[in-house]
């Protein structure tokens, strides 16, 4: 019986392992070659689009469809066991190397991130992102140097269209979330589509962004507005070394 057991449990681990290599080797050749793809698809005219709609659906376009539906579910895997990673050095250079994060120096991811099309995601230098933050990067996050993410902060840059007959999510390709030098966002603060936060602006505990944020003001409450004034004369830099298994 112990047997048994033992080659339960290796297999498991076995299978496991390989399943997360696997992820991670597709995740590098996506986002190796994923600019390069939006290049080529901007360029194809759109000639095609009658002949094809009257096209019946081959076989080999569901083959395809169902090879692409498993490629994002591996690449999707690979980046959410990145963040569970028990070193920051083996994530960081996931992020940087294979997911193509664009990370300044000092800046620090801790673990259990959830980060959504990490090669539209930027991190300024000294800028720390706490644990189980979402980073949902689909129409691209900006964020800038020495800023403070607390623990649980989630950024959405795409949502469902309420009002959309297909319930369809068609947020435009403007709304970006920007964050800006040394603002703080506190634990499980959320940010909606569009919004940026000014400058040394900071977000309270629990508040749902859904405008714009002023520079050097304190905020607060669902929805989120303005509540306090902050000092403008902040000259902080974040230079910490980030705890090596976190």
């Amino acid at each position: 019986m112990e047997k048994i057991i033992i080659i339960v449990l290796l297999f498991i681990i076995f299978y496991k392992s390989v399943f997360n290599i696997f992820s991670l080797f597709l995740c590098f050749l996506y986002f190796r070659f994923a600019k390069e793809k939006s290049n080529e698809n901007t360029n194809q005219s759109s000639n095609q689009g009658t002949q094809n709609a009257t096209q019946s659906i081959s076989i080999t376009s569901k083959i395809k469809s169902t090879l692409q539906r498993y490629a994002t579910g591996f690449i999707f895997n690979g980046i959410l066991q990145t963040g569970k990673i028990q070193s920051h050095f083996v994530r960081n250079f996931i992020y940087k190397k294979i997911l193509k994060i664009k990370i300044g120096d000092n800046a620090i991811i801790y673990g259990g991130a959830e980060i959504r099309t990490p090669n539209k995601l930027s991190i300024g230098k000294g800028s720390i992102i706490g644990n189980y933050s979402i980073l949902d990067a689909r129409n691209g996050i900006e964020i800038g140097e020495n800023v403070n993410f607390s623990h649980g902060v989630w950024l959405w840059t795409e949502q469902h269209d309420y009002n959309c007959p297909d319930f369809s999510t068609n947020t435009p390709k403007n709304k970006k979330i920007i964050i800006q030098n040394r603002a703080w966002l506190g634990p499980r603060v959320v940010v909606l589509p569009g919004c940026t936060i000014g400058e040394g602006a900071v977000v309270a505990a629990g508040a749902v962004v859904t405008k714009d944020i002023e520079p050097f003001t304190l905020n607060g409450g669902i929805p989120s507005k303005k509540i306090g004034e902050r000092n403008r004369n902040l000259t902080y830099n974040f230079q910490e070394k980030p705890t090596p298994f976190i």
